[in-house]
């Protein structure tokens, strides 16, 4: 088989209870884009996962749980660990990815908790297998470039079709009544990675200096340095299908496309 698709997709709440039209849109975007992917194994990297200093999160028991309450609703469902692939990745990085997993190794109990990062977008996808990647919020750009072309590389050469959600929200300080107060600087990192995505490059964003990320508050920062080295070893470039901001933090849908 082949890699499949890769997506820059959001997890606000919004996408569930739809309070305004623009969450109505976005969410009929990732309807269209699901209903469209057949890949058997979706690889999620979560913002709100594990995460461990200096490593990549790689979570090793053989099923996942999502109990994910929201205003309207509660995501309840499972889906079980593509360990064959996991264990891959894992192989593939030794020293960098880590090995995450409770003391019981398979079976009912070996189970892991979904953070909302990655059971938000994953209940457009269900019941498909997994593999579940804490997203690494680390300083070396350039070791997560690096992971971006790796995980690009094991993806195409695996026996199935594989999948790639980076789940991410964009800038968190677009309104002082927001939980992370007003910043310029959110409009700013918004504008840098719209453009930087539709102009097929990410070195905008590879380049973009800490103090422009500590304001503007993005989870997407780290993800989007994986997706540079992701779209460089694959050839591939990003297509936007919806962004807005959602009260106080931004919400960007893209997926991959070939370069023409």
């Amino acid at each position: 088989m082949s890699f499949h698709n890769l997506y820059i997709m959001p997890h606000g709440d919004e996408l569930i209870d739809l309070p305004d039209d623009k969450s109505v849109i976005m969410r009929n975007h990732i309807v269209e884009l699901a209903r469209k992917d057949d890949s058997d194994v979706i690889v999620i990297i979560s913002p709100h996962g594990m995460t461990v200093t200096d490593h990549i999160a790689v979570i090793n028991t053989e099923h996942f749980v999502a109990q994910t309450k929201l205003a309207n609703k509660v995501l309840d469902f499972q889906c079980r660990n593509e360990r064959k692939l996991t264990e891959e990745i894992i192989r593939q990085f030794p020293g960098f990815c880590i090995d995450v997993r409770f003391s019981t190794y398979s079976g009912e109990l070996s189970l892991f908790p979904l953070d909302f990062g990655s059971s938000i977008p994953l209940y457009f996808f269900r019941q498909r297998d997994i593999v579940m990647i804490g997203q690494p919020r680390m300083e070396d750009r350039l070791k997560l470039v690096d992971f971006g072309k790796k995980l690009y590389q094991i993806a195409k050469e695996y026996p199935k079709k594989v999948s790639v959600i980076l789940s991410a929200d964009q800038a968190h300080t677009h309104s002082e009544t927001g939980p992370y107060g007003y910043s310029e600087e959110a409009k700013k990192y918004e504008k840098i990675l719209a453009d930087s995505l539709s102009g097929g490059s990410l070195d905008a964003i590879y380049d973009l200096g800490s103090s422009i990320v500590q304001n503007a508050k993005p989870d997407s920062f780290w993800n989007m340095l994986i997706l540079k080295g992701f779209l460089e070893e694959s050839g591939m470039e990003m297509k936007i299908d919806f962004h807005y901001v959602a009260v106080y933090f931004g919400m960007l849908l893209a997926h991959s496309v070939r370069k023409k």
